[in-house]
C-alpha cells in the first residue's frame, strides 16, 4: 500500500442555504430582547427555512453540489452517512437512505449518525475509520441538514442561547487516496453531568404527543436548571472548545479555525485562548447557528475569502448540547510527498 492510499482526504464541499433571512429587528419582538442584547448573542440575521425547506431536502441539494465539485458521479459513493440533525422531515425516519434515494447513490449503503452539534465531525472520524478498515470502502458522503430553529420557542427566556438556530444543507466528499486536504485526525468528548439539561420534553416515549399538548411547550426544547446551563455555557463551554482543538494540533500552528457559531464573548475566548487573531476564523452572526454544519460552513467561507490558503493547518470545532464536543485537522491544499 502507498503513502498516498493510506490518507484520507477530503475531496470537495457542499453547502445550501436557504433564501430567506430574519434580521435581528424581525426577531427582536418575539424575544423580549433588543437589538443590543440580540448582538450580544452573535445574532444579527439567520437563515429562515422556507416551508419547502425540509433537513433531507436541504442536505440532498448540498451533497450534489459537493458531487460535482468533486467530479464524483453518484454510483461511486461507497457509503452515504447522515450528519444532520436528529429532528429532520420525520419522526424514526432513516434520513441517510431517503439522501441516497434522491442523489442517486444507489450502489452505496447508508447509516444516520446523531451526535447533536458535532454530528459532521463525527462522520468526518467514522468515514475515515471505515475507509481505513475497509479496502473495498473508497469514497464517503456526509450529508445532512438542520431546521432545528423550529423547535425554540422566542418567548422562551431559558433557551435564548439556541435563538440563532437557522436552517441549512452541509456535505462533504471524502476519498481514499485523495492527494490533497488530507483528514489529520478527529477527537470527540462528551460532558454526560448535563445528559437531561436541555431537550424536547414532548414526541417520545416518555410524554408521547397527544391532541392535547400538541400545541403546547412541550414541543419547543427545555432547560432544567437554567443557571447551571448558562454558567456552563458561559464558563466550561469555550474552555472545552479550546481543549478539543488543541487535541488536533500535536503542536503544530493553527492557520484557521472552522468554529461553530459562538456569541462575540464567547468566541472571542475560544480565539484568545488559542492565540488566534479574527483573521483566522469565519463569524456567523450574519447566517446563525446551524448546529453541527457551523464548522463546514465556516470552512466554505473560509476558502471563499480566502483566508485558507494552500499548505494551512485548518481546524473544524464544534460542540453541541448533551453536551459534546468535536474537532478535526486537515492539512488544506496539495500534498508534496515529503508530508
Amino acid at each position: 500500500m502507498t503513502q498516498a492510499t493510506e490518507h484520507i482526504g477530503l475531496v470537495s464541499l457542499g453547502l445550501y442555504l436557504p433564501a430567506g433571512r430574519e434580521g435581528a429587528a424581525a426577531l427582536a419582538p418575539r424575544t423580549g430582547l433588543s437589538l443590543a442584547e440580540l448582538g450580544d448573542l452573535g445574532i444579527e440575521a439567520r437563515c429562515r427555512p422556507a416551508p419547502g425547506d425540509q433537513p433531507v431536502g436541504m442536505a440532498a441539494a448540498a451533497a450534489r453540489q459537493a458531487l460535482e465539485r468533486g467530479q464524483t458521479a453518484p454510483e461511486a459513493v461507497d457509503v452515504v452517512i447522515w450528519t444532520g440533525e436528529e429532528y429532520k422531515d420525520y419522526i424514526a425516519q432513516t434520513a441517510s437512505i431517503r439522501l441516497q434515494e434522491e442523489i442517486g447513490c444507489g450502489r452505496a449503503w447508508a447509516f444516520d449518525l446523531v451526535g447533536q452539534g458535532t454530528t459532521p465531525i463525527l462522520g468526518l472520524r467514522v468515514a475515515r475509520d471505515l475507509m481505513l478498515g475497509d479496502q473495498s470502502i473508497n469514497t464517503v458522503l456526509l450529508a445532512g441538514g438542520t431546521r432545528n430553529q423550529d423547535l425554540v420557542d422566542p418567548a422562551n427566556p431559558d433557551t435564548r442561547f439556541l435563538l440563532a438556530y437557522g436552517a441549512s444543507g452541509a456535505a462533504a466528499l471524502l476519498q481514499r487516496g485523495h492527494s490533497a486536504n488530507w483528514l489529520l485526525s478527529a477527537t470527540l468528548s462528551s460532558e454526560p453531568g448535563l445528559a437531561d439539561e436541555v431537550y424536547v420534553p414532548g414526541g417520545g416515549t416518555e410524554i408521547p404527543f397527544t391532541p392535547d399538548n400538541l400545541d403546547g411547550p412541550l414541543r419547543f426544547f427545555q432547560v432544567q436548571h437554567p443557571p447551571v446551563v448558562q454558567a456552563y455555557l458561559a464558563q466550561q463551554f469555550p474552555q472545552r472548545l479550546a481543549q478539543e482543538v488543541r487535541r488536533n494540533l500535536n503542536g503544530r500552528p493553527l492557520d484557521y479555525l472552522a468554529l461553530r457559531h459562538l456569541p462575540p464573548a464567547a468566541r472571542q475566548r475560544v480565539l484568545a485562548e488559542l492565540g488566534l487573531d479574527e483573521a483566522q476564523s469565519q463569524p456567523l452572526y450574519k447566517l446563525g447557528h446551524h448546529g453541527g454544519n457551523d464548522a463546514l460552513i465556516s470552512l466554505e467561507l473560509g476558502l471563499a475569502r480566502g483566508a485558507v490558503k494552500e499548505g494551512a493547518r485548518v481546524v473544524l470545532a464544534s460542540g453541541g448540547i448533551g453536551f459534546t464536543y468535536a474537532a478535526a485537522a486537515v492539512q488544506w491544499g496539495p500534498i508534496r510527498s515529503e508530508e
